[in-house]
C-alpha cells in the first residue's frame, strides 16, 4: 500500500492511498487491515511536506505498523512474512 502526504490549500497535510494503482480516500480502517494481512506501506511526500513533518509521520507511520504485527502476531501466534 502506498500512501502520499501532501498539503492543502489550509497547510493541512491530506493522504492519498494507493493499493495497485487504484486511487482511494485514506482510511486508518482500510490502513489497519493492510497491516495485519502483512503488506508493508510506502509513503511519499509532497515537497510542501518539510523534512521535520516527513520524521513525525514516519514515527507514527512506525508505530501503528509495530502495533498491527505484533497484534497479528498474537492472534495467529506467528510471525508475519516480512519479504
Amino acid at each position: 500500500m502506498k500512501l502520499i502526504f501532501k498539503k492543502n490549500e489550509a497547510d493541512d497535510v491530506e493522504v492519498t492511498m494507493f493499493k495497485g494503482t487504484a486511487e482511494k480516500p485514506f482510511s486508518y480502517i482500510e490502513m489497519i487491515k493492510a497491516l495485519l494481512t502483512g503488506e508493508v506501506l510506502d509513503c511519499d511526500f509532497d515537497e510542501s511536506i518539510s523534512k521535520e513533518e516527513q520524521a513525525q509521520i514516519n514515527d507514527v507511520l512506525k508505530e501503528i505498523e509495530t502495533t498491527a504485527i505484533e497484534t497479528s502476531e498474537e492472534d495467529t501466534g506467528t510471525e508475519p512474512d516480512k519479504t
